[in-house]
């Protein structure tokens, strides 16, 4: 099985990813139905906290994307606890979006792409001398960067939207399942276009070596 297809099945498919989405969704929307939104988002916090928890208790591995909802969340439930306003769980994503558009963005604009950074650092020994020198190792990082940053920013832009337009349920509903989505498929996404990219150029006589 490929490093790509092993991805998709451990995470994409698993059952922490599944409980993780679909359960903190229907319980928020039951409860917001029933006119108790603070204990929606309370619980439904809990719930993807929750599923992170059990994870880890069963296999001692935590599935890498219900770990940053689980981190998401936790920071959201302090929060409204604290401010006994369910608003603060639901914006906090749009914040949290906000800062991941502008630092990819940003990145590329003004220093080294931050997948780039990213990549570097979770290779061990980073990436052999004569990838490093090929005139395409950095247009790679360049092209993935921008394309989290437009994803980061079309999620703020889509709650944005939501918020201002839909009810609060259909916004947390929503918002959820293309955050929990989108992201995975990107991240996925950026661990095979790089051999894919170089490969390639390669072949077609772009990086030099032909």
């Amino acid at each position: 099985m490929s490093a790509t297809k092993k991805m998709i099945r451990e995470n994409l498919l698993s059952g922490e990813f599944v409980l993780g989405v679909l359960v903190p969704v229907a319980v928020f929307t039951v409860l917001d139905h029933f006119g108790a939104t603070l204990a929606g988002t309370l619980i439904a916090g809990i719930c993807s906290v929750a599923v992170v928890g059990v994870g880890w208790l069963k296999n001692r591995t935590v599935n890498v994307f219900a770990g940053i909802g689980a981190v998401l969340s936790a920071i959201g439930l302090i929060g409204t606890a604290f401010s006994r306003n369910p608003m603060f769980y639901l914006v906090s994503p749009i914040v949290f979006d906000g800062i991941l558009a502008a630092a990819f963005l940003g990145s590329v604009v003004f220093g080294k792409p931050l997948l780039q950074i990213m990549a570097e650092y979770s290779v061990k020994g980073g990436f052999p001398e004569a990838v490093r020198k090929r005139p395409d190792f950095r247009t790679v990082w360049i092209i993935l960067s921008v394309g989290w940053g437009v994803l980061s920013l079309s999620q703020v832009m889509l709650r944005i939207v939501l918020l201002q337009t839909a009810p609060v349920a259909v916004y947390y509903g929503v918002s959820s399942a293309y955050g929990s989505i989108s992201t995975p498929l990107l991240l996925v996404f950026s661990f095979w276009f790089p051999g894919w990219y170089w490969r390639r150029n390669s072949r077609l006589g772009k990086d030099g070596a032909v």
